[in-house]
């Protein structure tokens, strides 16, 4: 597996409370917790960004494909729905809907599904990712 680095990192920062800036090249992103989690609900949580970047993800490559080919993609969307596991918690499982703007072709549907199924962020919650968690604490002056 050859592994590359895409570019900056993404460099998250404490705001106030439970609400977290993510700086992402020159977009700043928030996140925070509902209320019943003790934030504000100002921002989606994190966890909802995976399905947001899934289903984002998914519609950038269903629209490439069809622009590429001339067809219409005007009022296309994806509506992703995530199913919470335990132990450990986290997503168990998405489910991801691909809704049309008008009718096509089958073999036009047999190839949309697999273009879906090839953006990177499907790939990735598909096959797993290794994350190392390194922390870093700033050594005390004149020790």
């Amino acid at each position: 597996m050859s592994l590359t680095s895409t570019c900056a990192p993404i460099v998250v920062t404490h705001e106030d409370g439970v609400r977290f800036a993510a700086q992402i090249r020159q977009h700043r992103l928030f996140v925070d917790q509902p209320a019943r989690a003790g934030g504000a609900d100002a921002a989606p949580t994190p966890i909802e960004l995976l399905g947001a970047s899934l289903g984002s993800c998914i519609a950038f490559y269903v629209q490439q494909y069809l622009s590429a080919r001339q067809l219409p993609f005007e009022g296309l969307r994806v509506e992703v729905q995530q199913f919470s596991a335990k132990d450990p918690a986290r997503i168990g499982w998405f489910e991801a809907r691909v809704l049309l703007p008008s009718e096509l072709p089958a073999h036009h549907l047999e190839m949309l599904e697999r273009v879906a199924r090839s953006c990177p962020a499907h790939g990735t919650l598909v096959h797993g990712a290794d994350v190392d968690v390194r922390l870093e604490v700033p050594s005390a002056v004149g020790a």
